[in-house]
């Protein structure tokens, strides 16, 4: 107690030290947060206000060349309530399926993507229907991940036999399925909500539903949302889809692995209860719960057995475990591209979107340039810092060949990108490279033949998830590689076709132009 006094009568005569002190402790608390992940600084919860869900609805109806559905006021409230029960009330399972969908998600929007469906509804399809779950059975007797009943399965092209089989749990087969459902059904109504509507109701009850509307058209939410024909579940799913939708483009765009979790108090109501006696009782009412704003009484939602009232939201902090992240093991791999850059009349720049692992001296390494020279192609950005998400340009490069997968043959050997059981992503690269030498040795490319379980983990992180490269790998997984990064010329002269951006990298922001 006494150095304690003494310390601070000295700090007394001294009251510029206090400011300097608390200067210094501030700097160390915020430098130690922004050294977490720069990027999420700023970043704010998914939100659900009225005006926020309006416009990003408008933005991925856009985005999905909607026409024949509008956003009416109806569409948004209930749209708004069931990104609150997933995003707030419901956020601990909701990340629980989110983390589960990594395992899946990269096939089926590749599947989807055949069939020209919107990556968003290849996450929300089977985010509402199964939570991502291959082995998901219904009351009604659905199956699979996409719960398909017995006789859609059959017509769709799935295989349904008396000694056991069933492919209906083979999420690949059942999402081409799927995808033929939804296409089938967009080009019947002209819309690609009407065809998620038709995928839980049916073609005909759709139809009906759209002729039992009146004089409205039948292309905005209120009038089918108020359908009697429609059951409870029937009309909460479109909104529940389009909520889900949301949630993965916020969570997409902001490079995040699961939603935070703020604390809340909420209350579940059971019947209808007038808005304006909740007004009275919670001052609040509208901040916390946007969907009530211009409603005259609550709807107990069906899908979440009740209307679910916030009567209490906490702030919402994001932590590490929340952001992209990669194993030590494998950051900034280190591949060794050969060939030359410097061919004539080719594309010389690469966009690329810094990563939440990237550092300068890694992406020099993966591009086969230097450190000095991506500073200098981004001395603007490396003044301020480059952070996550931004856009840096890698000069003097060309982006090469296409991606390959397990369905690919590479070169004579088909299924070679398959792994095979309790293989590890070592013994997986050991055997690919193999295969590439001994099949490759005359092709023009350089296919990879510099593969590192690294390299082969950066490209295939969503389906691996945080293993290490002697952990056992499950048969059957299909993992993909790219060949070399740069052009080279065939023994001819003749140079091999340009691959498109994609290509290059699957993390590639296709809104970022490239040079």
């Amino acid at each position: 107690m006494k150095s304690s006094s003494l310390f601070f009568k000295q700090i007394n005569k001294k009251p510029g030290s206090i400011f300097l002190i608390l200067i210094c402790f501030a700097m160390f608390q915020s430098s130690a947060a922004m050294a977490q992940n720069r990027v999420n600084l700023n970043l704010k919860p998914v939100a659900f206000d009225l005006n926020t869900v309006e416009k990003q609805l408008t933005e991925m109806m856009a985005d999905w060349e909607e026409t024949a559905f509008d956003v009416d006021d109806a569409l948004v409230r209930h749209v708004s309530y069931f990104i609150k029960y997933y995003a707030v009330q419901n956020v601990d399972k909701s990340n629980n399926i989110i983390r589960r969908s990594e395992k899946y998600l990269y096939d089926i929007k590749k599947i989807f993507k055949k069939y020209s469906i919107a990556e968003d509804v290849a996450f929300a399809l089977p985010f509402v229907e199964s939570g991502f779950n291959p082995g998901a059975l219904s009351n009604a007797g659905a199956f699979g991940m996409f719960q398909f009943l017995d006789t859609t399965a059959v017509h769709y092209g799935l295989k349904i036999g008396e000694n056991g089989l069933d492919e209906r749990t083979d999420y690949q087969k059942s999402a081409e399925a799927c995808a033929k459902y939804l296409r089938d059904n967009r080009r019947v109504f002209g819309s690609t909500v009407l065809s998620l509507a038709s995928y839980h109701h049916g073609t005909r009850m759709v139809t009906d539903v759209l002729l039992n509307c009146g004089d409205d058209p039948g292309r905005q939410f209120g009038p089918i949302f108020k359908n009697s024909l429609l059951g409870p579940f029937s009309r909460e799913y479109v909104p529940q889809c389009l909520a889900a939708s949301l949630i993965y483009r916020y969570l997409k765009q902001n490079r995040l692995v699961m939603l935070s979790v703020p604390g809340f108090e909420s209350k579940t109501l059971l019947a209808q209860t007038p808005v304006k006696s909740l007004k009275k009782i919670i001052p609040t009412l509208y901040e916390l719960n946007p969907d009530l704003e211009h409603a005259a009484s609550i709807y107990p939602y069906a899908s979440s057995n009740g209307y679910v009232l916030m009567t209490k939201i906490g702030y919402s902090s994001l932590t590490a475990e929340m952001i992209r992240t990669y194993p030590d093991w494998a950051k900034n791999p280190k591949p060794h591209p050969s060939g030359s850059t410097e061919v004539k009349g080719l594309p010389k720049t690469i966009h690329y979107v810094f990563q939440t692992h990237n550092d300068l001296s890694g992406i020099a390494a993966i591009f086969g340039t230097s450190v000095k020279a991506l500073k200098f192609s981004n001395r603007f950005l490396v003044k301020q810092g480059v952070h996550p998400g931004d856009v840096i340009e890698i000069k003097g490069m060309a982006p090469t060949s296409l991606a390959l997968d397990g369905k690919s043959t590479v070169c004579d050997t088909p299924r070679a990108l398959v792994t095979q059981e309790d293989e590890t992503l070592e013994t997986f690269c050991k055997r690919v490279v193999k295969t590439i030498r001994a099949d490759c040795s005359a092709s023009p490319w350089q296919m990879g033949a510099n593969l590192t379980p690294a390299l082969i983990y950066y490209w295939n992180y969503d389906v691996l998830g945080n293993i290490q490269p002697d952990t056992p790998l499950e048969g059957g997984m299909n993992l993909r590689i790219y060949s070399d990064y740069r052009w080279h010329k065939t023994a001819a002269g003749s140079q091999a076709p340009p691959a498109t951006p994609e290509a290059l990298d699957y993390r590639y922001n296709p809104s970022v132009p490239t040079g």
